[in-house]
């Protein structure tokens, strides 16, 4: 969290298995955070209330606006409360959530891997899959062509959070040590 800001909810945004989870978990643990999820928010609606074109595609898509704007709601409410809470979403672009969170009560952070091969990244994710995981229902050549999109959809990210001065996270290479290093600086 940055200078001052010990009091603020925070959003953590990023591609799907970038870290975000992680950090989430990381900082709860740190601080006195409710973690919230969004993305099982996005899915619920994608089931059972198709007519809201909220996907919860693994791959940021055209849902993001709309997902930033049921983030916004959600903002409010969470803002009237004593707690504070840490969102982190999959399914959102850095320049879909900067209208709708004020950032003098939000820290934003994003978390992505443009510096790294699909091939990488891959083997990574295999090396670390479960029976849980969405990509252990994925075969090597789907799961290939997601990394593949997921990489490209980071480097949009990571520029965004340039124009947006929003830290960016690079966890291209070892992920949680990149987090655990982003924690010792003075950004959070």
């Amino acid at each position: 969290m940055n200078e001052g800001s010990s009091y603020k909810n925070v959003f953590v945004g990023g591609v799907a298995r970038s870290g975000k989870s992680t950090f989430s978990k990381r900082l709860c643990s740190r601080n006195k955070y409710n973690h919230f999820p969004l993305d099982y928010v996005t899915s619920s609606l994608k089931n059972n209330f198709p007519e809201c074109n909220i996907s919860s595609s693994v791959v940021i898509g055209d849902s993001s606006e709309r997902v930033a704007l049921l983030l916004s709601t959600i903002a409010r409410i969470m803002e009237s409360k004593d707690e504070k809470f840490i969102v982190d979403s999959a399914h959102v672009m850095p320049k879909d959530v900067v209208p709708y969170l004020d950032r003098d009560k939000w820290d934003i952070y994003f978390i992505g891997y443009p510096n790294i091969s699909k091939f990488t990244k891959f083997s990574t994710i295999r090396k670390y899959d479960d029976k849980t995981d969405w990509t252990s229902r994925r075969n090597d050549e789907e799961l290939l062509s997601i990394i593949e999109k997921l990489i490209s959809i980071s480097k949009k990210i990571q520029e965004e959070c340039e124009e947006l001065d929003i830290p960016f996270i690079d966890t291209s290479s070892d992920m949680i040590e990149v987090i655990d290093e982003f924690f010792e600086t003075d950004l959070i």
